[in-house]
């Protein structure tokens, strides 16, 4: 058993020189960088409690600035960063004293840096607009990134030589061979600069403008090198894409902070007054009963160089579960409720009294969906939904109780013409996937920890697939220590799924092994049960099936022709089919160009055939189908934007359409609509096509493309 005693090592400093040196801390690290004590320096002595079993072993002694009370220690490495001073030594019992004669002025000034910042999920919803969400239940770990002279200074000479050129191309400026002169003098100076691109060399400042010049006629590696280091600032500039760069930098992370429940975080630390802080941040998140990274950029495009202190960075975390908190208000006179909410992203319609249509962006009756990419497609419309399918409701806050405990989704392919008839209906199958909903317990001896709670699926009687509403409050467990002080979950019912749905079970895509469309109608219902298993059928006494309003703050019941059988159900129109796409090399007279060398040979009255296949089995996608001479688009050649639908008999452009003959579409044209002015040209034809379904968070990307490059050149005469 190893000894638990300690000693303190006594540090002794003993100042040189006149002068007031900074509040100091001592620190006290093993070799690989933990930290096994520190002591603030009170009259030139500090004291570091130490375990006896170090004894005989090698440490760092380091000084550097004190932290504030409540902040971590900075690590080995940000205080080497930083200039502390840093003294090796052996610990030894028998002899715990360290006398260290040092001038103050080796210590530089340390500043106090606040960093704060919020995480944020920024989402474009189906109705076109951005929402930003904020993130809770996360935790960011922030770091300080390699200082990038120290990174130049270890990088091999091909890679200095690769930088420089980069850098120079990336500043519009030609290097010139060495002149038979010592100065090429000022006028071939200014040459060196192209005139359009002089912008990014003039922005730079007088020093980095006489380095940009250097390093623009030196051919000494040793002096790249030192010209690149005095170019550091412009360098961050474009790091992110000098990715041979990326594997010469660390980061060293000296706190991790959690976030609270609007997505904000903080942090103090200390820095060297005459630098500026380069930061990176990653990011984790609790969901489902363990951390998840959901947020982890690369250091060349991730870090956030020379840092303001406190100035607020904001981080847009795509991967991350936002805290969405129930942003409407029930009925007058309803207490015990749930709330189909949507699917994903997209909120669930229904079929109001009067049936009017669903706006764009929600869950239409018919299944179908219209809704915005968020990308340069812009709206689909009559987009089916695919992959898996997340669930959400919202209940009212005294459910569960034992007379309302348990709920069950379960899906069926639609049958109107045999209506559900309760929770004995043979004709659907529960969806079961086990769910889990996270939680926080705090200590009173010690930092917070991260529980999970399954929900289901259970068996309960004779129902199965039943999964159990969220208690109020996390229970407690039989093997939870008395220091217990709290258990709070870490998200509201919209933060969580309610049932996930993989439809590529019950509608699998066409394929050589699969021969039938699955796809189609399917029809999901939800039903609510008590804690025997018996279904509770909504009503006045019981509960209610509430359905949201399109204004977004208020909710209304459900309709009789939203529930069945004593469940609420709704159509979810369900296809995972893949596209196809097909670009042949255009044709003169049935003969192709050389799929090795792509030359078509014209004669005058010749025509150009061009055709390509853009199909989905039942039209849901769109495409766009671009021709390029040279660089530029050949608008009388090229679809219009954003896209045509598969459906479509034929396909527009500013000129002619393409008209759709067996599948393909197919079009005519003379070598000079293609060449125009040229006698002979080069093109590359592109076809991109795009699957309209969705999960309700983002369009599944069942995609195809096909690119093709041809040339057209005027026959030769025969000698």
């Amino acid at each position: 058993m190893k000894s638990k005693k300690r000693s303190r090592l006594q540090i002794n400093l003993n100042f040189t020189d006149k002068g007031q040196a900074p509040p100091l801390q001592a620190y006290v690290f093993s070799k690989d960088g933990q930290l096994l004590g520190s002591d603030p320096v009170e009259k030139g002595t500090a004291a570091v409690e130490l375990p006896e079993a170090l004894n005989g072993r090698n440490v760092d002694v380091i000084l550097g600035p004190q932290v504030e009370e409540g902040q971590p220690a900075p690590t080995a490495a940000a205080l080497k960063r930083m200039g502390a001073y840093v003294k090796p030594t052996r610990y030894l019992v028998e002899k715990p004293e360290l006398e260290l004669n040092i001038p103050v002025g080796i210590f530089p000034t340390w500043c106090l840096c606040f960093v704060h910042g919020r995480l944020v999920k920024r989402v474009t919803l189906p109705d076109g607009t951005i929402g930003e969400w904020p993130i809770c239940n996360a935790r960011v770990h922030i770091c300080e990134v390699d200082y990038i002279p120290l990174v130049i200074a270890k990088l091999p000479d091909p890679l200095i030589l690769q930088l420089r050129d980069d850098l120079l191309d990336k500043l519009k400026v030609i290097p010139w061979p060495v002149p038979p002169i010592p100065d090429p003098g000022p006028l071939r100076l200014a040459e060196q600069v192209e005139a359009p691109q002089l912008t990014a060399f003039s922005a730079s400042s007088a020093g980095q403008q006489q380095s940009i010049t250097a390093l623009a006629s030196v051919t000494a590696v040793s002096q790249m090198r030192y010209q690149l280091a005095n170019l550091s600032e412009i360098i961050k500039i474009y790091l992110c894409d000098f990715l041979y760069l990326w594997p010469f930098f660390s980061k060293n992370c000296f706190t991790t902070v959690e976030v609270d429940s609007e997505g904000r975080f903080s942090a103090i630390f200390a820095y060297d007054c005459d630098d500026k802080p380069d930061l990176y941040f990653w990011v984790e998140q609790f969901h489902e009963g363990a951390w998840h990274t959901v947020y982890k950029p690369s250091l060349g495009c991730g870090t956030h160089w020379n840092y303001d202190c406190g100035s607020e960075i904001v981080l847009n975390v795509p991967g991350a579960e936002a805290c969405q908190e129930p942003p409407y208000d029930i009925p007058p006179g309803v207490t015990l409720f749930v709330l189909p909410h949507a699917i994903g992203h997209t909120p669930i319609w229904g079929i109001p009294a009067g049936a009017p249509p669903a706006p764009d962006g929600w869950v239409r009756p018919d299944g179908y969906v219209n809704y915005h990419t968020g990308s340069s497609l812009g709206w689909l419309y009559n987009a089916p939904f695919g992959g898996t399918l997340n669930f959400v409701h919202d209940d009212s806050y005294f459910i569960p109780s034992d007379d309302i405990k348990y709920y069950r989704y379960s899906y069926r392919r639609a049958n109107p013409g045999s209506p559900n008839t309760g929770a004995d209906d043979s004709s659907w199958t529960p969806i079961t996937r086990p769910l889990e909903r996270g939680y926080r317990m705090e200590y009173s001896d010690k930092l917070p920890t991260y529980e999970s709670y399954p929900v289901g699926p259970v068996t309960v009687g004779s129902q199965s697939g039943l999964f159990e509403f969220k208690p109020q409050t996390p229970p407690a467990r039989p093997t939870d220590p008395s220091t217990v002080v709290a258990r709070e979950w870490t998200r509201g019912n919209l933060g969580e799924t309610a049932a996930s749905w993989d439809t590529t079970v019950p509608a699998p895509p066409l394929s050589a092994d699969n021969t039938t469309d699955d796809s189609g109608d399917f029809e999901v219902k939800i039903e609510l049960f008590d804690s025997a298993g018996n279904q509770v059928m909504p009503g006045a006494s019981t509960f209610r099936f509430l359905a949201r309003n399109a204004d977004g703050t208020t909710t209304r019941l459900a309709t009789s022709a939203e529930i069945a059988g004593g469940a609420y159900v709704l159509q979810v129109h369900v296809d995972n089919n893949h596209v196809s796409a097909d670009l042949p090399q255009p044709s003169i007279g049935g003969v192709a160009a050389s799929d090795d060398c792509g030359f078509l040979r014209y004669e005058p009255g010749d025509l150009v055939h061009i055709r390509y296949l853009a199909t989905h089995p039942n039209d849901h996608a769109v495409f766009r189908f671009g021709i390029k001479r040279g660089s530029n688009t050949l608008d009388s050649a090229s679809t219009l934007a954003p896209y045509v639908e598969t459906a479509a008999a034929s396909a527009p452009t500013t000129s002619l359409p393409y008209n759709k003959v067996s599948d393909y579409y197919r079009r005519n044209f003379t070598p000079v609509e293609l060449v125009g002015t040229c006698v002979d040209a080069a093109f590359a034809a592109s076809l991109h096509i795009y699957g309209k379904a969705t999960n309700g968070r983002d369009r599944l990307g069942i995609d195809a493309s096909r690119l093709i490059a041809f040339a057209l050149a005027e026959q030769e005469e025969d000698a």
